[in-house]
């Protein structure tokens, strides 16, 4: 097969985007890897500095702060497995016994949960040093500790000065789809409560809202966590955060924005179903509440849209004055009954709810 029909292929399956960044994190991972080794080998003057690149690749992952924290956890987890390793040879020896010893003491030692996916590091090194070291596993582990050290700091050196990476653009992106996407939701809404014979239409575009919701979620924590540490959030004016939240990416506000509307109008949904569902005619909304109530969903969809721009003074002021007026039935003496349910009340209370949301807010 000719490369360009495999491409043909793979590009697909992916998308082109995957594999661009997927090519630089393997050029990454292949420089930090070579220098590790040419630094272990010829500057320090190890023989077999093969633990040098292993390391550095652990300090190349698509987040810097991602690769902060796993080069930190296989450091602690080969310091602890060598430190298990070292007096067990030296008391006991590389023998059966030996191994029993240090397997059961590492094994235990790896259920340190801060190790994370490293854990497995601990009983990896452990047996390495005593298998290898023997009664001198002091003399044989202390060079390798040299080699880890140095070839996790050449790793997290790389992948934070060449092209670290920052996903913002891409959450920005996905994050704008779920709006657009909800806004289509939300019409969908409107024309079910108005006819109930489009309720189908509704669940469909909830069903591809909820996909595109969790898309969004992953592209926008995959760009939260690029931004930390990294010298390239600095040069587009963030500041460099180990775990507060981006405060000032306007993705984040949008983001649970969104996160927030889609509840109400799944909610909204659930209760003109169960409203127009119920065997109590008193349950069931008359045709003009739900065409009045329709067109304040439509107008909050409009809202919806123009995020994360304020709306118009005059299309707020439009839905304000009609939720007002539908809410307005609710306000007198003696319409709220105690302990009872009431409908009407609770898809006004949360269209209420969306619409202080969607007011702009000013700047912290």
């Amino acid at each position: 097969m000719r490369i360009s029909g495999l491409w043909g292929y793979v590009l697909p399956w992916a998308g082109w985007r995957y594999w661009r960044e997927r090519l630089k994190l393997t050029a990454k991972a292949v420089l930090a890897g070579v220098v590790a080794w040419a630094a272990a080998r010829y500057a320090v003057g190890h023989s077999e500095p093969y633990f040098a690149p292993l390391a550095a690749l652990l300090g190349v992952y698509p987040s810097v702060v991602r690769s902060v924290r796993e080069s930190l956890a296989y450091g602690a987890g080969f310091v602890t497995g060598a430190a298990l390793a070292i007096p067990v040879g030296l008391w006991i020896g590389p023998n059966i016994a030996g191994i029993a010893v240090v397997l059961f003491l590492a094994m235990m030692a790896s259920g340190w949960r801060r190790l994370g996916g490293q854990a497995s590091q601990v009983p990896f090194t452990a047996l390495f040093a005593l298998l290898l070291g023997g009664h001198d596993a002091v003399g044989y582990t202390l060079p390798r500790l040299g080699d880890v050290a140095l070839g996790l700091a050449v790793g997290l050196a790389v992948n934070a000065l060449v092209f670290p990476p920052l996903h913002l653009r891409r959450a920005e992106y996905a994050v704008e789809r779920m709006r657009d996407v909800l806004a289509e939701a939300m019409d969908a809404l409107a024309a079910a409560v108005t006819d109930p014979g489009e309720r189908p239409r509704w669940d469909e575009a909830d069903e591809r809202l909820r996909t595109v919701q969790e898309q969004a979620r992953h592209a926008y924590e995959q760009g939260r966590d690029s931004m930390r540490a990294n010298p390239r959030a600095r040069l587009r004016g963030y500041r460099m955060r180990w775990r507060d939240e981006p405060e000032r990416w306007p993705a984040t506000r949008l983001m649970n924005t969104l996160e927030q509307a889609a509840t109400y109008v799944r909610s909204i949904a659930a209760t003109h179903a169960e409203a127009m569902d119920a065997e109590s005619e008193e349950l069931r909304f008359s045709e003009a509440f739900r065409h009045d109530h329709a067109r304040v969903i439509g107008m909050l969809a409009g809202l919806v849209r123009r995020l994360p721009e304020a709306p118009g003074d005059e299309e707020l002021a439009d839905a304000e004055r009609l939720q007002r007026h539908l809410e307005r039935p609710h306000h007198g003496a003696g319409t709220d009954a105690p302990g009872l349910w009431d409908p009407q009340k609770e898809v006004l209370r949360l269209s209420r709810l969306m619409l202080d949301d969607l007011r702009p807010r000013p700047p912290r």
